[in-house]
């Protein structure tokens, strides 16, 4: 009988959260009729009205805030399902079909005792619980806001682009290669001149999320974007505007890494450390025995993004530079090119990309030397909060043979 019971409860009190901002968008609250008609004065209105107001909007979730809103709290997030055949050039491999929850995100995110002061929490979900983004800001100004925890440092500009907003149902090669994932710190952002120029600052671990830091070596980025028509959104579909934009950007990131950073097993969510150094696979001995006691790197990337009329570029370059102790320094670079159009506005998409990661150093992790060749249709029911994507993916692999796979990819994401 109590389990009954909590169940009428939980149902009663999720109708009354669903219906009771619909009902408010119908009539005048109750406050405004009190007020109007002399019962209460201005003041007990005003009081009042600072009650709690919840509403729900499809694609970005269930919001409850107070009137004045110094208080808001967002509940949301998104879903990927994917389907995944792998055709492998190896013969002697079978080949591989393979369904998917690619990913499964729970964001809370809002303002605290001022609209200036704001957080977010973001968790995975599809694999175990994993924290991805842990962070408070404040807003002095428009040209800056200070940040400090867990989240995605300055760098590539299709890292920092959602995953839920990308042209293709995942990112290219040379961002798989070369990204810093998450990572732990203080940062600086802002804009100046009507958002003419963007930056961001700052200052992390350099192991990636949920690792603290073993020594006193920290990992500076800083990235910097330049929008001469205008604001640019951090999206890559080509949502159809009479009004060209254009964004041109650049980023760094440089870090001394040391044997007790190894010996952390450092997060492979960042990929500069993991794929394209290749330091996950060492412990501290062994790393020591290569590197010697440091090895020191910097990453640097350059874009162009544009869009009009239904039509989206993007290209985006990175360079990496390795410099150890012993043995001699390497480089590695590679780019990605992506264009896409629109042939049905806000429903029917097409997109192609071409994405390389070279090195042709003998120090350079086996990473390298591989390119991809992309294909996409994207269907949109409503934009990003419901859409299905596809692509197949030709991959060519130089250093190792056999392995010039073909992969075909469905993905279905939804918002909550």
């Amino acid at each position: 009988m109590k389990t009954r019971g909590m169940t009428r409860l939980l149902l009663v009190t999720l109708l009354v959260t669903l219906c009771w901002p619909a009902s408010h968008a119908r009539a005048r609250s109750l406050e405004e009729i009190l007020k109007d008609k002399g019962v209460i004065t201005a003041e007990d209105y005003a009081e009042a009205s600072k009650s709690t107001l919840v509403n729900y909007v499809p694609g970005k979730g269930l919001t409850a805030a107070t009137a004045d809103g110094n208080y808001r709290l967002r509940i949301g997030g998104y879903v990927q399902l994917i389907y995944r055949f792998t055709k492998f050039d190896n013969s002697a491999t079978d080949n591989k079909s393979d369904f998917d929850i690619r990913r499964f995100k729970l964001q809370l995110q809002g303002n605290l005792f001022s609209k200036n002061i704001g957080y977010k929490f973001q968790g995975e979900m599809s694999n175990g619980f994993k924290t991805e983004d842990a962070y408070l800001n404040y807003k002095f100004a428009t040209a800056l806001k200070l940040q400090v925890g867990q989240f995605k440092p300055p760098q590539a500009r299709q890292e920092l682009t959602s995953a839920s907003r990308q042209l293709f149902p995942e990112r290219s090669l040379a961002n798989d290669t070369f990204n810093l994932g998450r990572d732990q710190g203080i940062q600086a952002s802002g804009s100046f001149a009507d958002k003419l120029v963007d930056y961001r600052i700052g200052l992390f671990n350099g192991n990636g999320p949920n690792v603290s830091n073993p020594d006193d070596n920290h990992m500076l980025a800083g990235r910097i974007d330049v929008n001469p028509l205008g604001a640019y959104k951090m999206d890559e579909a080509g949502w159809p505007s009479d009004q060209p934009r254009l964004t041109l950007g650049s980023s760094f990131a440089w870090e001394k890494v040391g044997p007790s950073d190894v010996g952390t097993a450092f997060d492979k969510d960042n990929d500069v450390l993991d794929v394209a150094l290749g330091l996950d696979s060492l412990n501290s001995a062994g790393f020591t025995s290569t590197y010697g006691n440091d090895l020191t790197w910097l990453l640097w990337t350059a874009n162009v993004n544009a869009r009009w009329l239904g039509a989206t570029f993007a290209a985006e370059y990175y360079n990496l530079n390795a410099d150890p102790q012993l043995g001699a320094s390497w480089n590695a670079d590679g780019y990605y090119l992506q264009a896409g159009y629109q042939l049905i506005p806000e429903k029917l998409e097409l997109g192609v990309r071409y994405s390389a990661v070279k090195s042709t150093d003998a120090n350079a992790s086996a990473s390298f030397d591989k390119s991809q060749t992309q294909f996409g249709v994207n269907y949109y029911f409503v934009k990003h909060a419901l859409k299905l994507q596809s692509d197949i993916t030709l991959v060519s692999d130089e250093r190792t043979a056999d392995k010039d796979d073909t992969v075909f990819r469905v993905q279905a994401q939804f918002f909550f």
